[in-house]
């Protein structure tokens, strides 16, 4: 078992060499805006939330590039979408981590109002920014008003409409409108188009897409990623076997085998998650294709496994 000690120890050694390399790159250890690596554009954070910190400054110091984002930027290279949808900005990394299409039309959707200002500031930098929309709600299946939002003021990343995310934490409560994907993306905007999407909303993501239904249909192809974690889920009254028997229905569905070799897992039954991940499988992130795809949907260097 490994010493208590040795994790703070870590974090130590860690920030005895990541605090120098912050000053000098940025001028100060607390930084307002940086760039995340192989990136030319400014993300602007909360100098004082750790998880920006974390993942926005420190992180690409390391050189370091989430899974999410290595998705995210090599399937936009190789599809080049014409619509763009990213539910669950937090600081943007995936939205304004990645350049686009000059013909891409995008929609940002973010629910912690904290964070609203540092987007919106991200966007007016981004070269893609006038085409840009953001939305500042709570994304779900129905319209509402006055829908409970818990914030973790020590970790925004962990902010959610799922009141169990933050029972332990000294969370601050906004009352936000609901909105549905279909309402807010105009008809004409996803007919006929390819879609490029991600949902991290911490156990909303049932709800999302069940508010994108009409979106899903109208455009001619879909790639996306979402988080799939059962407890969440199960939190936000949602049973997770069910979840992916209606993903299943309506999408190929995968999983990373290894992101550093750019392999997928297929999975055809959620008993596979467990065959996949093992006994201990708390969750995973979803990659979501067309049942019916274009040739050659896979960038240069990814393949299939299983």
């Amino acid at each position: 078992m490994t010493p208590p000690l040795y994790p703070r120890l870590e974090r130590a050694f860690k920030q005895a060499y990541l605090l120098p390399l912050t000053f000098l790159r940025y001028g100060t250890t607390r930084p307002h805006r940086a760039r995340l690596h192989q990136s030319d554009n400014w993300i602007y954070i909360d100098p004082d939330d750790p998880c920006a910190i974390k993942k926005v400054v420190q992180e690409p110091l390391r050189g370091k590039v989430s899974s999410n984002l290595i998705f995210w930027r090599e399937f936009n290279a190789h599809l080049q979408p014409d619509l763009v949808v990213d539910v669950g900005l937090n600081y943007g990394e995936c939205l304004f981590g990645t350049q686009y299409a000059a013909n891409a039309t995008l929609y940002g959707f973010e629910a912690n109002p904290r964070l609203i200002p540092y987007l919106e500031r991200s966007r007016q930098q981004h070269p893609a920014g006038a085409r840009i929309t953001l939305t500042h709600c709570l994304v779900a299946d129905a319209p509402a008003e006055d829908v409970p939002f818990l914030v973790n003021p020590e970790w925004s990343g962990s902010s959610s409409a799922v009141r169990q995310m933050n029972a332990t934490h000294r969370h601050i409560e906004f009352k936000l409108p609901a909105r549905t994907l279909d309402a807010l993306i105009p008809a004409p905007v996803a007919t006929g188009k390819t879609l490029l999407f991600k949902m991290d909303i911490e156990g909303y993501e049932s709800r999302a897409l069940a508010g994108f239904t009409a979106t899903l249909a109208r455009v001619q192809h879909a790639f996306g990623f979402i988080e799939f974690t059962p407890q969440f889920m199960q939190w936000a009254g949602v049973v997770p076997e069910a979840f992916f028997a209606r993903l299943r229905a309506q999408f190929e569905v995968y999983c990373y085998a290894s992101v550093k070799r750019r392999e997928l897992w297929r999975l055809r039954e959620y008993g596979d998650l467990l065959v996949r991940h093992g006994a201990a499988f708390t969750g995973t992130d979803l990659l979501l294709m067309p049942q019916r795809p274009s040739e050659q949907w896979l960038p240069p260097g990814w393949r299939v496994v299983s």
